[in-house]
């Protein structure tokens, strides 16, 4: 269930009712508005009250960059880029190649790169090239990773989320979204070090706390710390 509540300071805030969920969560939706997920069945005034309770968290949470593409822009991803160029001779309204490990995004000329749909379509075409390089990169090196730490996941495979970058299954699968190819290799490691840590314990417990930082080198709540301030180039 999906709606919205007005908020004195905050002003419009998405809500998202969902099933099985115990807690009250905030993020940002993909304009910039508040967004909340909470328990189906709250009322207005609990969602309202919720607000209340977290208005001081509220009031220091980073909020997201608004995406910006530009003519000339390079975006660096693990392993490869991503450069936008503008091409007038083209039948098509965005073209792409690869040379070597770099992505030539081509849009024409007369592209508007701050329309929402123009950044909608470009985040689109890089978030499909990135599900590519993740299954040529990314898999070898979480497998690498795993083998570090001497752990036998069941397989590793490619997502696609934004706000849930890796998943561990129960039949220990590890899932790492294709936009971990956003992120520095640090922050990738972290994340794969994260799901791996379930191979363990399928909770966040502090017994998978302690794993986790374990295989982090004592650097978990730092690591998550900038994965949180982590700002993606394209549109969730």
């Amino acid at each position: 269930m999906k709606g919205y509540i007005e908020d004195k300071e905050f002003g419009k805030i998405y809500v998202e009712l969902r099933r099985g969920m115990t807690s009250v969560r905030f993020t940002y939706h993909t304009d910039g508005l508040l967004l909340m997920r909470a328990p189906l069945g709250v009322s207005v005034a609990d969602l309202q009250r919720m607000v209340d309770m977290n208005r001081e968290q509220l009031r220091t949470f980073p909020r997201p960059d608004s995406v910006a593409f530009h003519l000339g822009q390079v975006i660096e991803c693990y392993k490869c880029r991503v450069i936008i160029e503008s091409q007038s001779r083209m039948t098509g309204y965005i073209l792409n190649h690869w040379d070597g490990d770099t992505l030539h995004l081509q849009v024409h000329e007369t592209a508007n790169l701050d329309d929402d749909n123009v950044k909608r379509t470009l985040s689109s075409v890089i978030g499909r090239a990135m599900d590519v390089q993740a299954h040529a990169v990314l898999l070898p090196f979480a497998q690498r990773v795993a083998d570090e730490l001497g752990l036998k996941p069941a397989g590793f495979e490619v997502g696609r989320g934004m706000r849930k970058l890796g998943h561990c299954t129960a039949k220990k699968v590890v899932q790492l979204s294709r936009n971990l190819m956003f992120l520095p290799e640090h922050l990738i490691r972290y994340i794969i070090c994260h799901e791996l840590a379930h191979l363990t314990h399928m909770n966040h417990s502090p017994e998978f706390h302690a794993l986790c930082n374990q295989y982090c080198d004592g650097q978990e709540k730092q690591l998550e710390q900038q994965l949180r301030q982590f700002r993606f180039p394209i549109l969730k």
